[in-house]
């Protein structure tokens, strides 16, 4: 008897040894200021639940947390600190899940905490889609914002309560905004996404692509002026040799060609070729003939050549 009264004990113990830590910690810790994102369907068929918390400026660092999110969430896809100059670092953290909650245990050394998991709860029938969220009200907040991300190509967005501010980001994303106001500790609420849709497509894929960090000389793969400059000079030296080289065996190689001799039987050739054309302007000197026995006479003659007879010039 006394052996299951033990074992009974131990079981007891493990099942409210969570809940026993999380009321110790709750009771150490309130929040100044939280933001609750709901992305649905941003990058996964799934809702994104951002966190975005600031502690009290009463809560003492390192301070212990202890952040409940749906079991059927799985791992966070994030849990992170933001330092003090503004860098946002990953937290360590271990996850028990129990029932339908899984409980994320942290310890931050910084008042500002960011912790995202997918939930996917979102309910579809046919083009009509709904999606309900908790907050488990395991802390205090002095003040509590709701923003909801509208998916790309939904349309009747709506929730309840209802967010009555518009807001566009730097992508044109629109957000349905508002303030939920200050929550005591174990206070929950709930809040209801409703839309329509017609396709899967996921918002992130309509994104314009645009650079993480601004495109500086520090960038990786990018040449400053410094460290470009002796490739410039690299490269234009490396040409004026080329050019230099060319110049060179050009200029060379034209003065050992040597000179074409004419010999002589050209000469006498182009000298026949030429002859006509040197007596091309006397048309008489080239067509006289003797008057006695007809022969041609040569250009200069005054006398025939064959029988002697004057030649009438």
């Amino acid at each position: 008897m006394r052996k299951i009264t033990f074992v009974f004990f131990i079981l007891l113990l493990a099942l409210i040894s969570p809940t026993a830590v999380l009321a110790q910690r709750q009771q150490a810790v309130r929040f100044q200021h939280i933001q609750i994102d709901l992305w649905p369907e941003y990058d996964r068929p799934a809702m994104l639940v951002i966190y975005r918390a600031v502690l009290s400026n009463d809560v003492a660092l390192p301070a212990d947390l202890t952040i409940r999110i749906p079991a059927t969430a799985g791992e966070p896809n994030a849990v992170a600190v933001r330092s003090a100059d503004g860098v946002a670092l990953n937290a360590d953290y271990e996850l028990q899940v129990l029932d339908e909650w899984a409980y994320i245990n942290m310890t931050t050394n910084y008042p500002e905490i960011q912790i995202e998991y997918y939930d996917p709860g979102i309910v579809r029938d046919e083009t009509y889609r709904t999606f309900t969220y908790d907050w488990p009200g395991d802390y205090a907040a002095d003040n509590v914002v709701m923003l909801v991300q509208q998916p790309t190509g939904a349309t009747n967005v709506s929730t309840m309560p209802r967010l009555t501010e518009i807001t566009r980001d730097s992508s044109g994303l629109l957000y349905l905004q508002g303030e939920i106001g200050a929550i005591g500790q174990g206070e929950t609420f709930s809040m209801t996404v409703t839309y329509e849709k017609t396709s899967d497509d996921l918002t992130v894929n309509f994104l314009p692509i645009d650079s993480s960090q601004p495109i500086t000389s520090e960038t990786p793969g990018r040449l400053s002026i410094d460290t470009a400059l002796p490739y410039v000079m690299g490269v234009l030296g490396l040409l004026i040799i080329v050019i230099a080289a060319f110049w060179y065996w050009s200029t060379g190689r034209a003065q050992e060609l040597p000179k074409k001799r004419t010999s002589k039987a050209e000469k006498r050739s182009r000298a026949r070729v030429l002859e006509p054309e040197m007596h091309d302007h006397n048309p008489y000197e080239q067509n006289t003939f003797c008057h006695q026995c007809g022969k041609r006479a040569n250009p200069g003659d005054k006398f025939c050549r064959s029988c002697g007879t004057k030649l009438r010039i």
